[in-house]
């Protein structure tokens, strides 16, 4: 199934009453890597107004969590308490099912299963999850330049898709983004480290 429709199918679940990350891990099991970073990530791809101060901050981490625990072999995901207990409005909620198809359908009409022997390499999967956790951790770094985020999440999409379709080829593409993305970011902080200096030396520092 796809990400986007598993996601549907558990947000239409929830969309009248509040839906907490825990549930979601309960219901998601071994797939959980997969469907909840995805989930975690799907609102920084899209408008959605967040409805608690620090969320988006949050879910980079938990998408940090779910990648660090994949790259070190886990079967299992596993969520802090503290985080399990997060629930997702129902206002929240209606919003991502609004927005989910368009967010997600530019890299889902691309994936099948193929190239198995990547897909099921179990060190590539590893790999994977440190991408994964890579991604999520650049995601969340609070850079006052619009759309920062958008690469790393869609890097983060790539994989996570690639990794619920088995699909080797969209985990190449995956592995290929993020090292755009951490030559996008390393730009960025090797600008911002030109700039202090022409400023320290206007200050004559």
């Amino acid at each position: 199934m796809k990400l986007s429709s598993t996601l549907q199918t558990l947000l239409e679940d929830y969309q009248d009453q509040p839906l907490a990350i825990g549930t979601l891990l309960e219901r998601t099991g071994a797939e959980g890597f997969g469907i909840l970073s995805g989930l975690l990530t799907v609102p920084m791809l899209i408008p959605l107004p967040i409805p608690l101060p620090g969320l988006s901050a949050l879910m980079g981490i938990g998408t940090l969590l779910l990648g660090g625990q994949l790259a070190m072999g886990a079967t299992q995901p596993w969520l802090p308490k503290k985080f399990t207990q997060v629930e997702l409005s129902p206002e929240f909620s209606r919003g991502l099912l609004k927005n989910l198809n368009r967010a997600l359908r530019p890299v889902e009409k691309f994936a099948c299963t193929r190239y198995v022997r990547v897909s099921h390499n179990l060190g590539l999967r590893r790999f994977l999850g440190f991408c994964m956790a890579w991604n999520a951790l650049l995601m969340s770094l609070p850079l006052p330049i619009p759309l920062t985020n958008l690469l790393p999440a869609y890097s983060i999409e790539t994989l996570v898709i690639g990794l619920l379709e088995a699909d080797g080829i969209l985990m190449l593409i995956g592995f290929a983004m993020t090292a755009i993305t951490t030559v996008f970011f390393v730009s960025i902080a090797g600008t911002i480290w030109l700039l202090l200096i022409e400023v320290l030396k206007q200050l004559n520092f």
